[in-house]
């Protein structure tokens, strides 16, 4: 049986492996069948700021696979029984991306622009959440924390976290411009990250 810390760095690169089998041949396909939207649409403070903590994020998450020491200087002391529940929460968040993007199909984009042919899908995750992609990369996100127990994976998960939320909204009003009184009538029944719970009438 493995122990606690190689668990655990076996655990996060399963999940960096999972998410790019999952999402990169669906994103490739989709740029074949739509064209690649360019990441000029996107505001540049929200590249530019993506710039500053992806690096951090990536470098730490790296080092600690090939060798935790290497990171110690930002180590959370975390007992192992919590360290490893980032496992399973791990695997509810691949489960997540891939349930996501069998639904989301060839309307997937990097972007917050909509493609051009884009349709709006209301099954799968999306019957109960406009955005379960920025679900999927919080349970990820907390996930690769716990595993890591490093503050530098978490304070730059949640900031990239921060900036998927704000760009979310830019994203939406792009969404009501494409497809209108639908979209409008999407967002009244759905949650935007976690699905909305029903008031008594």
């Amino acid at each position: 049986m493995l122990e606690p810390e190689t668990a655990a760095r076996v655990a996060l690169a399963l999940i960096i492996v999972g998410v790019a089998c999952i999402g990169i041949p669906h994103r490739l396909r989709a740029d074949r069948a739509g064209g690649r939207v360019s990441p000029r649409s996107d505001p540049k403070w929200f590249w530019i700021l993506m710039g500053i903590v992806g690096p951090p994020l990536v470098l730490v998450c790296v080092a600690f696979m090939i060798q935790p020491r290497w990171v110690d200087f930002a180590r959370i002391n975390a007992p192992p029984s919590l360290r490893l529940l980032g496992i399973p929460v791990a695997a509810a968040g691949v489960a997540v991306f891939a349930w996501m993007f069998l639904h989301l199909g060839l309307n997937v984009t990097s972007t917050s622009s909509p493609r051009a042919n884009a349709t709006l899908v209301t099954t799968g995750p999306y019957r109960w959440v406009r955005h379960p992609m920025y679900s999927a990369a919080f349970i990820l996100g907390l996930a690769a924390t716990l595993l890591t127990s490093n503050a530098v994976v978490m304070i730059a998960g949640a900031c990239m976290y921060a900036l998927l939320v704000a760009r979310s909204r830019i994203e939406e009003q792009r969404l009501v411009e494409k497809f209108g009184e639908a979209y409008r009538a999407y967002q009244r029944r759905t949650g935007r990250f976690i699905p909305r719970i029903p008031r008594d009438s």
